[in-house]
C-alpha cells in the first residue's frame, strides 16, 4: 500500500503542473474566409493606387506650372494638321487629267490635246511633242500679258524631241533629286514652254511635293527688253513631273500683287531704270520676297494646291 501511494503522489503532482500550463482561448477563432481576406487586401491595394495617382497628378501640375506646355503640342499631329488650302473648289476631270480648281482662281477649265510641233515651222531644238492643254474660263485676272494655261507633256517624248525640252527636264529632275541646291541662288530655273525672251528674275521659289506630282514653284518675269516689275508682266509658274515619271507639267498663271503697280512703265520711266536696272530688280524682288506671297491674287496657297492636286491618269 505504501508503495502504491509513493507512486501515485508524483503522478498527481505532474498532472497539476500540466493543468496549470494550459491557457483557455478567450477570443473566438476568426470566421472570415480566405476570399474575404483577399477582398480586404484588394481594397487596400485600390486605396494605395488612388493615393499614388493623386500624388502623380500633383507632381504633374507642379511641373506644368513651372514649365507650361502649349495645349496644341500635346494633341496628335492628325488633329493639328491643317489643309494646304481650305477654300472652295471644283473638280475638273477631263482627258485623263484630274485636278481641283479653286473658285478664286477661275470659274471653270477645259482640257484639249495639241498636236506635236512641226520642225519645219520653227527651230528644231525647240520642237515639243503633242501635249494636253488646260485652258481657263473666268480666270480671276483678265488684264495681263500672259494667258493662263497649263501644259502636260509626255516626258519621254519631250526628252527624245528638241534639245531644249530634254535640257529643261534634266535640270528640273536634278533640282528635285538634290534638295541641297538653293533655288534662290540659281541663275535661271527650268521653264517650259520656250519663250522668245529671257528670264529676268525669279522669286518665292519653293519645292512642292504631293502624291500626284512634284516640282518647283516660283514667280518670274520674261522680257526681251527693260520692263517694269508690275501686275501686267509678272506671273506664277509651276514646273513639275508626275508621280509616275511619265509627264512634265508646266503652268503659266497670271498673278497680281497689292505691292505692285497696275500701270506699265512709261518710256521715260524705262529710260531711267535702264541706268541701273539690276539694282531695280534687286529692290523689287526683295520687296516681293519679304511679303512672302501674302499680297498675291489669286492666293499663293490656292495656286499651289491646284498644281499639287493635278493627277495624270494616262
Amino acid at each position: 500500500m505504501k508503495k502504491f501511494i509513493k507512486v501515485l503522489i508524483p503522478m498527481v503532482l505532474v498532472g497539476i503542473i500540466l493543468a496549470s500550463c494550459l491557457v483557455e482561448t478567450t477570443e473566438p477563432l476568426p470566421t472570415t474566409s480566405i476570399e474575404a481576406q483577399e477582398t480586404d487586401l484588394s481594397g487596400q491595394y485600390e486605396t494605395l493606387q488612388a493615393i499614388i495617382t493623386e500624388q502623380a497628378a500633383t507632381l504633374e501640375s507642379l511641373n506644368t506650372a513651372e514649365s507650361p506646355v502649349p495645349t496644341e503640342e500635346v494633341v496628335t499631329p492628325e488633329a493639328t494638321a491643317e489643309p494646304l488650302y481650305a477654300g472652295e473648289f471644283i473638280v475638273i476631270d477631263s482627258e485623263g487629267l484630274v485636278f481641283k480648281l479653286p473658285v478664286e482662281v477661275a470659274e471653270s477649265a477645259t482640257v484639249s490635246t495639241v498636236f506635236p510641233d512641226d520642225p519645219v515651222e520653227g527651230w528644231l531644238d525647240f520642237v515639243l511633242p503633242e501635249r494636253r492643254v488646260i485652258n481657263f474660263s473666268g480666270y480671276s485676272i483678265q488684264n495681263h500679258f500672259h494667258t493662263p494655261v497649263i501644259y502636260v507633256y509626255p516626258l519621254q517624248k519631250l526628252k527624245d524631241g528638241g534639245l531644249y525640252g530634254e535640257s529643261m527636264a534634266a535640270n528640273l529632275q536634278e533640282l528635285l533629286d538634290d534638295s541641297s541646291i538653293d533655288l534662290q541662288m540659281a541663275a535661271d530655273l527650268p521653264f517650259l514652254p520656250p519663250f522668245n525672251a529671257a528670264q529676268v528674275f525669279h522669286v518665292l521659289e519653293e519645292r512642292l511635293i504631293s502624291e500626284h506630282n512634284s516640282g518647283i514653284r516660283y514667280l518670274t518675269l520674261y522680257s526681251q527688253a527693260i520692263v517694269g516689275v508690275d501686275n501686267y508682266n509678272i506671273f506664277y509658274t509651276y514646273q513639275g513631273i508626275s508621280a509616275d515619271k511619265s509627264y512634265y507639267i508646266a503652268a503659266i498663271l497670271p498673278i497680281n500683287s497689292t505691292l505692285l503697280s497696275y500701270e506699265e512703265l512709261t518710256l521715260a520711266e524705262m529710260e531711267t531704270l535702264s541706268q541701273d536696272f539690276t539694282n531695280y530688280i534687286t529692290i523689287m524682288t526683295e520687296l516681293i520676297r519679304a511679303d512672302n506671297g501674302d499680297s498675291l491674287i489669286p492666293a499663293l496657297e490656292a495656286l499651289d494646291a491646284m498644281m499639287m492636286s493635278l493627277e495624270t491618269l494616262n
